[in-house]
């Protein structure tokens, strides 16, 4: 909608029942639906031994990366550009590959950071002893996160079918999805501080409504001759499916009454008039197994993997002895 009419919606992302089973990945979470990750019917994997690294390799001449954005000696390769997308979480990969501003925003601060820190190296900062301690924490923070993953790392045959299918049938409330309304709208700009705004629009309302409820005209038509809300006035007021939680309070409460094909009566908002029509509806229903299982599959073993790990650190705890010196801690803390 124009920024210049209220929001017909509100901006809560549609929960579809992903939430609490791909929990710690930042998917599309409702707040209202942050629940345990589901429960697997399996024992915590063994510590695996860790494999050894892979021999380096040379890239040829021809596969090697160029410089996408440079600043005075400092540059940003395609390959580092292409590392920092592959990290990011799909949604905003394709955010950033389709809009070029944003990813240009991130080239300029990337170049901006190494342009500093080019500059702090020819004045040797890292070589003050409280920044070479920093870079060492880091580094170690680096190895203990990696260490644990290779050693934590579920078997490629986890989590079988069956487990699959245990997961899904206790967590099916996770999948809901909720009852959802194709809705189309006319909108008639009137902000409530605009008396007479408010009256022709309300009059112009009654003539609509009057129109569509004799079957003189057709919604669509009259929508994109009529309505001020440029988006949805293309498409003749429609507006897709949406739950009902996602629509503004007084427009839910009177979708909720509706029937298929029934018009509304004017609706007053603070900054104008809705018309809304109801033109078709879906039931609530449970997501399929063949749909979620990816998902499902990916948090039940980063389920797994965390139990591993920290079984892993358990076990390197009570392998030895632990013994703390109550009184240098004493003296440490103080």
């Amino acid at each position: 909608m124009s920024q210049h009419y209220p929001k017909f919606f509100m901006q809560s992302a549609m929960a579809l029942g992903l939430t609490a089973v791909l929990a710690g990945c930042g998917q599309n979470g409702d707040a209202q639906a942050q629940q345990s990750a589901p429960a697997s019917t399996e024992q915590p994997a063994a510590a695996q031994s860790a494999t050894p690294a892979a021999t380096p390799v040379i890239a040829p001449a021809a596969e090697q990366s160029f410089s996408v954005a440079t600043l005075g000696a400092v540059s940003v390769s395609q390959d580092e550009l292409q590392r920092f997308l592959q990290a990011l979480p799909a949604p905003q990969r394709d955010a950033m590959r389709e809009d070029r501003v944003i990813l240009e925003q991130w080239l300029r601060t990337r170049l901006a950071e190494k342009a500093v820190i080019d500059q702090a190296k020819t004045q040797d900062w890292d070589d003050k002893p409280e920044i070479r301690q920093a870079i060492e924490e880091a580094q170690n923070q680096v190895i203990l996160r990696s260490y644990l993953q290779s050693v934590s790392e579920p078997s490629a045959d986890f989590p079988s079918e069956q487990e699959l299918q245990t997961a899904y049938e206790a967590n099916k409330a996770q999948f809901q999805v909720p009852a959802l309304y194709r809705i189309s709208q006319i909108f008639l700009a009137a902000p409530q501080e605009d008396a007479q705004a408010v009256a022709r629009a309300k009059k112009e309302a009654d003539s609509l409504v009057k129109q569509l409820r004799d079957g003189k005209a057709a919604f669509a038509e009259l929508a994109k001759e009529h309505s001020d809300e440029p988006a949805s006035a293309q498409r003749g007021g429609d507006n897709g499916y949406l739950p009902l939680a996602q629509l503004v309070p007084a427009m839910r409460t009177v979708v909720g009454k509706m029937t298929t094909g029934q018009i509304s009566d004017p609706i007053v908002q603070a900054a104008g008039i809705h018309i809304l029509q109801l033109t078709d509806t879906r039931e609530a229903s449970v997501r399929p197994m063949d749909e979620v299982k990816p998902a499902l599959r990916d948090a039940l073993r980063r389920q797994r993997q965390q139990e591993a790990a920290q079984a892993y650190v358990t076990g390197m705890l009570s392998a030895g002895t632990v013994s703390i010196d109550g009184k240098v801690l004493s003296a440490a803390v103080e």
